[in-house]
């Protein structure tokens, strides 16, 4: 069993790191990112709405915690697909992966913010590492940092404090009863809503091109693979708790270096690598430990 949890944490971190590269292809289309954003979201909103109907029977919608869904849309899709299709061909895969990877450490610092977890001295040394790892980033091209390279980090450093405030409002408002599955189809329902406005009225060529596999092929990868992503979450959930998926983002730092440069032929420097064991190290830090895991299990 152990063998077997081992083999879908490794794979969940091969998913997860792949993303990156994916977006980055979905991005090199010519397709106007709000189209691809919208596929994207309306494909999630399919499955994870087959998973709530195949394994609770319903959608729950409830008007109560619309809100909810509403936040957890915005910060958690909308926003940082925005970005990452932003980032991803200006930035790499690689760079952009790094980046995204602080997003456990964000989350341990928003959380202090709002009082939510004690900040001991080990998670604050993580926490420094983390901003560490970006630094070493810039100063591989500090000319770059005025221009494209600039502002593509800027955005990308944006996805993790995203991904982090999504981490905490959920943790704070999560709706009573209410299963993770059930909250994956309300939340991507929030985000295809906020995505209506946005494909209309957003002029940033929005057109729809004639069905090409050579156009699509990235966007329809994205959507199984998120499909995918979920369930190898679950899974390792119920196999093996909340350390063993922990763990799933240490592979996630490196698979999302390595499929950048298998397939996009991206430059593994000195910096790189550097930043690399930086947030590999601050991970190690901030990531719990195995009874305190076990608790909140």
């Amino acid at each position: 069993m152990r063998a077997a949890v081992i083999f879908l944490v490794v794979l969940l971190g091969l998913c997860w790191g792949l993303n990156f590269s994916l977006i980055k292809f979905a991005a090199l289309t010519g397709l106007s990112y709000s189209l691809i954003a919208g596929l994207v979201i309306l494909g999630n909103m399919l499955i994870f709405g087959l998973f709530s109907v195949l394994y609770g029977g319903q959608i729950r919608l409830e008007r109560r915690i619309w809100w909810f869904f509403a936040g957890c849309g915005l910060i958690g899709y909308v926003l940082p697909f925005f970005l990452e299709l932003f980032a991803a061909p200006r930035l790499g895969a690689s760079t952009l992966s790094l980046v995204v990877s602080l997003a456990p450490i964000m989350t341990l610092f928003f959380s202090a913010l709002t009082r939510t977890d004690h900040i001991t001295v080990r998670k604050g040394l993580g926490i420094a590492l983390g901003f560490l790892s970006v630094a070493t980033l810039a100063l591989q091209d500090i000319a770059g940092l005025r221009a494209a390279f600039g502002a593509a980090l800027s955005a990308a450093l944006i996805v993790p404090f995203c991904y982090a405030a999504y981490h905490v409002f959920i943790a704070r408002f999560w709706p009573d009863s209410y299963k993770a599955y059930e909250v994956a189809t309300g939340e991507s329902i929030g985000a295809v809503f906020m995505m209506v406005p946005i494909c209309l009225f957003w002029n940033d060529g929005w057109t729809m091109p004639a069905l090409d596999w050579s156009t699509y092929w990235a966007i329809c990868a994205l959507v199984i693979l998120s499909a995918v992503e979920v369930w190898l979450y679950f899974k390792v959930m119920q196999l093996g708790g909340p350390v063993f998926v922990s763990q799933s983002g240490y592979v996630a730092v490196i698979s999302g270096v390595i499929w950048g440069a298998v397939l996009f032929g991206e430059n593994l420097n000195a910096w790189l690598g550097l930043s690399m064991a930086i947030i590999i190290l601050a991970l190690i830090l901030v990531a719990p430990k195995s009874s305190s895991a076990a608790h909140a299990q």
